[in-house]
C-alpha cells in the first residue's frame, strides 16, 4: 500500500470517530435550569371576632361591651389572617388594631375616651393552614370609655375595630367591624354616715356637718335619690328622718334640704369622665338638727342613696303674675306666650330651684348712663342706650344697691317680687352643679364648666333663656354679646354669658355696676 493510500485511510477513519462523537453528544442527557418568578399576593384579614378570651368565638357583638365598674376591662378582638403566599411571608408581618369610636375614624390619637391604638398582638400558627394564621389583640378599655347604646349620649354613634396586617414585602390588608359599647351607671358611694357625739340642741353647722364623697365609675352622667328612716336611740327617743339634712354645698344644717323617707333626687349630677389623669367627684353635705330634749344615747338608722340616671331635660314651671304696678315690666302676657308687655314674667324648673325665665323690668328709667339711682324708695334702672324699647327686649340694667334695696344681706329679696329673692353666689352654684358642672368648677373664678354656659342661655335646654342684655359703667357696653347677673352675695359676686362661650364666668364687680337681675323663688 502506498503511504497516500494510507493517509486517506486514516482520514476517513478519523471523520468516522468525529461522526460518531457528533450523534452521541447530541442524543446524550443534559441538566437545564428553570426560572419563574411568583409575584406577592397581599394579605387578608379574613374575620374579625369580639371575644371576652384570647382567640375565641365571638361573644360580645350581640350583646354589646360593657366595661367594669371603676376598673378596666381587657376585650379581645381576634380572627384570621390569610397570605396565599405562605404563613411564612407573614411571619414578620406588622399587626395593628385602632379600636375608635366611629366617628373619631382610624386616625383618631390615642384616648381613653374614643380612640385605642394597639400597635402589638398576637399570633398563633397552630391554628391556621400552610396560608394562614390566627391573630389576637388585647384592647384594655377603661370604665369611662365613650357609650353609643340607645341610654347614651352618642346613640348615633358606634364603636370600629379596624385591623392592618402587611406581609414581609409591606403589601397591606385591612377589615373593619363595628360593636356597640354599653352604658354603666355606677357611682363610689359612701358606706356610712357618722355624725359623732353631738349636744342637746345642736344643728350642725358648714364646719360640723359631714362631707360623703360621690365619685364617678362608669361612663354615663348620674344622680342619686336619697332618702332615709328615723334614727332608734339606744337610751332615750327617736330622731325623725327629717332631723338629717343635706345639700350640695358646704352649708348649715338651716340651709340644707330635710331628708324624708320618700326618696328625693339630690340633683347631684356627676358629668362624663374626660381628663385622663384624675377622678370626677362631687359631695353631698350632710347636716342634723338634735333637739333640746327627749333623746340619748347612741342613735341608728338607714339611709338609702340611690344611683340614678341623670335627667336630660328640665320641666317649665307655670306662669306667675306679679301685678301691673309694681311689677308692670313684665313683658309677656298670662299664657307666657304673647311678648306683650302684659306684667307677666315666665318662670321655669331647674332641678329643685324655680327661676324667672325673663330678666327683672321693673321701675323708672333713668335720664342717662351717667346717671346714678339713689335710695329715694323709687326703683331706678338703666335702659340700654336709654331707650325703653331695649328694657322692654331684655330687662332692666341696676346697681347692686338698688338690686338689694339698699341692704347686704345675702338672699334679700330686694326687688323682686313677694315671695321671691335675689339669688346667692351659692345657689347660682346649685345651679350650675345641676346642669353638669363640677363642684371644683363651681367653685372657681373666671370662665367654668363645660356646657353649661350653652344650656343657660336663650334657647338651650335648661329653660333658663339668659340674654346678653350688656351693662353699663357711665356708658353702655356689651349688648348682645354679653350677659350680667347679680347675685346677693358681698363682694359682689356676679354671673356672666358670652355668645362664644360655653361655660359661666364667676367673677366680682363694683357696686356701681349695671346688671341684669333673675329672681329666684323662695
Amino acid at each position: 500500500m502506498t503511504t497516500n493510500t494510507k493517509i486517506f485511510t486514516t482520514l476517513i477513519a478519523a471523520s468516522f470517530l468525529l461522526i460518531i462523537g457528533i450523534v452521541l453528544r447530541y442524543t446524550g442527557a443534559a441538566d437545564v435550569s428553570t426560572t419563574a418568578e411568583i409575584q406577592n399576593a397581599a394579605p387578608t384579614i379574613d374575620t374579625i371576632r369580639f371575644a371576652t378570651t384570647a382567640y375565641s368565638a365571638d361573644t360580645l357583638t350581640s350583646t354589646g361591651i360593657l366595661p367594669n365598674i371603676g376598673t378596666t376591662r381587657t376585650i379581645h378582638v381576634n380572627g384570621t389572617i390569610h397570605d396565599d403566599n405562605g404563613e411564612a411571608d407573614i411571619a414578620s408581618s406588622t399587626l395593628a388594631l385602632v379600636f375608635h369610636k366611629t366617628s373619631s375614624t382610624n386616625t383618631c390619637t390615642a384616648d381613653n375616651n374614643d380612640c385605642y391604638r394597639i400597635n402589638t398582638c398576637d399570633t398563633d400558627y397552630t391554628q391556621g393552614s400552610d396560608t394562614e394564621i390566627t391573630y389576637n389583640c388585647e384592647v384594655p378599655i377603661t370604665y369611662f370609655i365613650d357609650a353609643t347604646d340607645p341610654a347614651s349620649i352618642y346613640e348615633s354613634d358606634t364603636w370600629t375595630a379596624s385591623v392592618t396586617i402587611a406581609d414581609i414585602a409591606t403589601a397591606q390588608g385591612t377589615l373593619a367591624a363595628t360593636i356597640e359599647v354599653n352604658s354603666l351607671l355606677a357611682l363610689n358611694l359612701p358606706d356610712a354616715i357618722d355624725y359623732g357625739t353631738r349636744s342637746l340642741g345642736e344643728n350642725s353647722s358648714s364646719t360640723t356637718n359631714i362631707e360623703t364623697v360621690l365619685t364617678q365609675r362608669g361612663n354615663t352622667k348620674a344622680d342619686v335619690q336619697v332618702s332615709g328612716t328615723s334614727m332608734s336611740c339606744s337610751l332615750l327617743g327617736t330622731l325623725p328622718a327629717t332631723a338629717q339634712k343635706w345639700a350640695l354645698t358646704d352649708v348649715d344644717s338651716a340651709s340644707s334640704a330635710a331628708l324624708t323617707t320618700t326618696a328625693a333626687a339630690a340633683a347631684r349630677n356627676i358629668d362624663l369622665r374626660t381628663n385622663e389623669s384624675s377622678e370626677l367627684s362631687a359631695s353631698l353635705y350632710w347636716n342634723i338638727a338634735i333637739p333640746a330634749s327627749g333623746v340619748k344615747g347612741t342613735c341608728t338608722g338607714n339611709n338609702t342613696i340611690a344611683v340614678i340616671a341623670q335627667a336630660t331635660t328640665v320641666a317649665e314651671g307655670t306662669i306667675t303674675q306679679y301685678g301691673t304696678v309694681a311689677y308692670d315690666g313684665g313683658p309677656y302676657d298670662e299664657t307666657g306666650t304673647t311678648k306683650d308687655q302684659s306684667g307677666y314674667y315666665r318662670t321655669v324648673v331647674i332641678g329643685t330651684q324655680t327661676w324667672l325665665k325673663d330678666n327683672l323690668n321693673i321701675g323708672s328709667m333713668l335720664a342717662s348712663a351717667t346717671t346714678n339711682p339713689t335710695d329715694n324708695e323709687v326703683i331706678e334702672k338703666w335702659c340700654y342706650s336709654s331707650n325703653t324699647a331695649n328694657c322692654n327686649s331684655d330687662g332692666g340694667l341696676y346697681s347692686w344697691s338698688e338690686t338689694m334695696g339698699y341692704i347686704t344681706t345675702e338672699g334679700a329679696q330686694g326687688i323682686c317680687p313677694s315671695g321671691w329673692h335675689i339669688p346667692s353666689d351659692t345657689e347660682y352654684k346649685t345651679l350650675e352643679i345641676f346642669l353638669g358642672m363640677t363642684q371644683a368648677a363651681a367653685d372657681a373664678a373666671g370662665w367654668r364648666g363645660t356646657d353649661q354656659g350653652v344650656k343657660l342661655k336663650a334657647g338651650g335646654s335648661s329653660g333658663f333663656d339668659g340674654v346678653f342684655a350688656g351693662f353699663v359703667i357711665g356708658s353702655y357696653i356689651g349688648r348682645s354679646f354679653d350677659g350680667y347677673l347679680w347675685s346677693s352675695t358681698s363682694g359682689v359676686v356676679y354671673r356672666r354669658l358670652n355668645p362664644n362661650e360655653a361655660g359661666v364666668e364667676r367673677n366680682t364687680v363694683t357696686t356701681n355696676f349695671g346688671l341684669s337681675i333673675r329672681c329666684l323663688k323662695d
